[in-house]
C-alpha cells in the first residue's frame, strides 16, 4: 500500500502549486475549492472534479481509489471539505448531533485514504497558535475537538510549506518533512531517511523518493 500524504501551511505558501509536476494523465484532482490550479500546466489535467457537497466528495475519491487510470488523488481541500462537512451536517442536526455527524463524516473520508495503492494527497490549512515569543505551535485546521491536532496521527506523511527567501534574493517555496531547527513548532513528520528534513516543493520530486525508499528495502 501507498503511504497518504498531507501537505499543509498558510493560503499563498505552494500547496496547489506543488502538484504542478505530477503526471496529468494519472493525477485525479477532487476540487472542492472549486478554483483554478495556479500553475501553467493546469489545464493538462483532465481529471479534475469539482465537487460541492459530500456525496460528491466520496463519491468521486471511491472512483479514483478503483480507477485503472489513476495513481495520484489530490484533494484540495481538507479545508474547504470540512467546511462542507460542517455546512451540510448543521442544515440537519444541532448540539451533540452536528459534532458527532461532522466527526463521523471526517473520519470516513480520512479512513478512505489508507490502505490503497493510490497516493492520496489532501492540501489544507494550518492553525496558528501564538504566545508572547512567537509562535508556538502549528497544526492542521480543523473545527471542533475531536479532530484539533489529531488530523495528522491519520496520515504517514505530513509536510508544511515554507517560503524562504535565499542569500541572493530569491523565492523558494519548499516542504518541510520533519521537525528541525527553526521548525520545532510544527508537526511535520515523515519515515526516518526516506525524504529530506528540507525539500523543493514539488510532489512529484516527493513520490520518486518514496518509490526509491521502499524499493530499497524490498531489496535489502
Amino acid at each position: 500500500m501507498k503511504p497518504n500524504i498531507f501537505v499543509v501551511g498558510p493560503s499563498g505558501s505552494g500547496k496547489s502549486t506543488s502538484i504542478r509536476n505530477l503526471d496529468p494523465k494519472t493525477t485525479a484532482i477532487i476540487n472542492i475549492e472549486q478554483k483554478a490550479l495556479p500553475f501553467k500546466s493546469a489545464k493538462k489535467f483532465q481529471m479534475n472534479v469539482a465537487c460541492e457537497t459530500i456525496k460528491q466528495v466520496r463519491d468521486a475519491l471511491k472512483k479514483a481509489i478503483t480507477s485503472d487510470k489513476v495513481e495520484v488523488i489530490v484533494v484540495e481541500s481538507f479545508t474547504a471539505l470540512t467546511e462542507a462537512i460542517y455546512r451540510e451536517a448543521s442544515e440537519t442536526y444541532s448540539g451533540f448531533d452536528l459534532w458527532k455527524e461532522y466527526n463521523e463524516d471526517i473520519d470516513a473520508v480520512l479512513h478512505m485514504s489508507k490502505n490503497t495503492e493510490k497516493y492520496i494527497i489532501f492540501l489544507g490549512i494550518d492553525q496558528v497558535i501564538e504566545s508572547d515569543t512567537g509562535v508556538d505551535e502549528r497544526y492542521v485546521q480543523v473545527q471542533g475537538n475531536r479532530w484539533k491536532k489529531s488530523v495528522e496521527k491519520e496520515f504517514v506523511i505530513v509536510a508544511y510549506t515554507d517560503v524562504h527567501t535565499n542569500d541572493d534574493g530569491e523565492t523558494q517555496y519548499r516542504f518541510v518533512t520533519n521537525k528541525t531547527k527553526g521548525f520545532t513548532n510544527v508537526s511535520a513528520k515523515s519515515p526516518m531517511d526516506m525524504l529530506p528534513t528540507i525539500m523543493k516543493n514539488d510532489l512529484n520530486q516527493m513520490i520518486l523518493m518514496i518509490e526509491d525508499y521502499y524499493n530499497e528495502e524490498n531489496e535489502d
